[in-house]
């Protein structure tokens, strides 16, 4: 009986959609002038960014505060993150270990004196990951998930350091999601394609803010000039 019902009530729905079918054909070219009409007023919907330069941007939205528990530095190369590292482990009075991404363009780097190969499943570590993208709109950086990128990585440290190629830092989301729209035409999407704008917070108890309710407490990224 159900059946029945529902059956007719499908076709009393596509009776009415049929019914309702426009009979004015509309202009191609009309609805393409229309839809750039609309893509155009887009462009005023978007937040002005701090600076011309998205690099510049994504570090003065960090500098000033808007994301939360994260700091940033400038780096010329690649062979001056090991010294980086050093001083940000200082700075916290870390030992020198962490966790680095085992690709090969971090493994090849000098990284005398520091252990990296820290188990990040121990309390108060600390992980060392290659960003894909950076984002200057949120002061977001993008990892994707793969056989040299473990998830965990980004989550289960104390501290996270993310090295961003200052080339690969774009405006705003969308343009990432421009991307990730031709990644997944290509039928190359990840498993995960984590966006990370800052470390996560909490006002459950009692109103106070607690960082790092979910993941890292302490968020630093590194951007490279070169590359």
């Amino acid at each position: 009986m159900n059946k029945q019902r529902n059956e007719i009530s499908r076709e009393r729905i596509f009776d009415a959609i049929r019914a309702a079918a426009p009979t004015v054909t509309a202009d191609v070219k009309a609805i393409q002038n229309e839809a750039l009409e609309i893509l155009g007023e887009s462009e005023f919907a978007r937040p002005a960014l701090l600076a011309e330069d998205a690099a510049e941007a994504l570090t003065l939205r960090i500098e000033a505060g808007l994301v939360i528990g994260t700091s940033c530095e400038k780096i010329a190369s690649l062979d001056q993150l090991p010294d980086s590292v050093n001083q940000f482990l200082a700075k916290y009075a870390l030992p020198a270990e962490l966790k680095v991404q085992e690709i090969e363009r971090l493994k090849a780097l000098n990284w005398d004196g520091i252990t990296t190969e820290v188990d990040i499943k121990n309390d108060n570590t600390v992980g060392l990951c290659w960003a894909e993208y950076g984002i200057a709109e949120t002061g977001t950086f993008v990892v994707h998930s793969g056989p040299d990128m473990p998830i965990l990585l980004n989550f289960l440290p104390l501290y996270l350091l993310a090295v961003i190629p200052k080339s690969k830092i774009l405006p705003y989301m969308d343009d990432y999601a421009l991307i990730a729209g031709e990644i997944a035409q290509r039928g190359e999407t990840p498993r995960n394609m984590c966006l990370i704008s800052g470390v996560s917070g909490t006002t459950d108890i009692e109103g106070v803010l607690i960082q790092g309710a979910h993941g890292p407490e302490v968020l630093h990224m590194i951007i490279v000039e070169d590359q």
